[in-house]
């Protein structure tokens, strides 16, 4: 039986990578809407050889039909608008914005997705999507202490607006990061607490915990905007709870779905190289002096795959499967 499926948001980077998942997890041949801002209306997505007219995101327009399942590739802002209203009306909704991240389950399905039982389910940010896909068979197998990341992201972590941002734009108000990129990276990513900590950061300490369901792991992390168009590249130094030598590291990671180790194999440990490959990539495993079964490892992955489209997609394709 098809279900009923709308993607909110449709033309934005998440969005058409979204349909683009949606097309390869073969999902097409359920009843596909599309929904996107005033400007958006009537481009055309042709999916399992029709073509889907983008329709204006209203309530009159969205709330007209019931639908199974909601993929909002959305700010915050439009989610929390939108999202609730379409949960009493009897849709699951998985939304790709921090805006319901602290009230429901965050899934990455290699990870938790037993925890997917609610009608919101939440999509992790971008880094911590990456990185916990590298990070997570060594904490099931040997407990993570303590995480400390330096990221690397890429500018259409920030919207397809900020890729233009890659040819210096001397006025500010026709920029969308808050200062030049090009040959320049921006060592902050979201508005600063009064701890000095970025939203981003905050994002990422939260997310970690709460998806490897652990609040005793202590977690640090550095964003950094660096002028890449896709893939986030992050530097993970981490340690261990149990005794553990290189190898155990390495095994562990070998073991990890989806992930590809790579040693030392630097050709493949670059965005240039990971961009639209469904798998996150991890090498330069090493010891470090920091603390006893400190480690450190540099995981790249396409942050508008696994950091976003796939990882939603793959939680609506096990959804579906669940129904079943």
């Amino acid at each position: 039986m098809k279900k009923k499926i709308v993607v909110v948001g449709a033309t934005g980077l998440v969005g058409r990578k979204t349909i683009e998942m949606i097309k390869e997890y073969k999902l097409d041949k359920n009843d596909i809407s599309l929904f996107a801002s005033k400007n958006s209306v009537g481009k055309v997505f042709e999916i399992n050889n029709k073509n889907i007219i983008v329709q204006e995101l209203n309530e009159n327009n969205l709330f007209k039909e019931k639908y199974d399942y909601a993929l909002f590739c959305t700010p915050e802002n439009i989610s929390k608008l939108y999202i609730k209203k379409l949960v009493t009306l009897g849709t699951v909704v998985i939304d790709f914005s921090s805006m319901y991240r602290k009230e429901y389950p965050i899934i990455i399905p290699e990870i938790n997705l037993d925890k997917a039982n609610e009608s919101i389910i939440c999509n992790p940010n971008c880094s911590t999507s990456i990185s916990l896909m590298a990070l997570c068979n060594i904490h099931k197998l040997f407990g993570l202490k303590s995480v400390e990341y330096v990221t690397y992201q890429s500018l259409s972590g920030a919207g397809h607006k900020a890729l233009l941002d890659q040819k210096e734009i001397n006025q500010k108000d026709l920029r969308k990061l808050d200062y030049v990129i090009d040959n320049n990276l921006i060592p902050y990513i979201g508005e600063i607490d009064r701890q000095g900590i970025s939203k981003e950061e905050n994002k990422m300490i939260y997310e970690t915990k709460k998806i490897l369901d652990d609040v005793n792991i202590k977690v640090s992390a550095t964003c950094i905007r660096v002028n890449v168009d896709i893939c986030h590249s992050i530097s993970i130094n981490f340690t261990t709870r149990k005794n553990v030598t290189l190898l155990d590291i390495e095994n562990a990671l070998k073991n990890s779905l989806n992930v590809k180790y790579v040693g030392n194999d630097f050709s493949k440990l670059q965005p240039r190289y990971v961009k639209n490959k469904k798998d996150v990539y991890v090498g330069r495993l090493r010891k470090t002096e920091l603390a006893k079964n400190s480690f450190s490892i540099f995981v790249v992955g396409d942050n508008l795959r696994k950091g976003a489209s796939q990882n939603g997609v793959q939680i609506l394709d096990e959804l579906i499967k669940r129904s079943k």
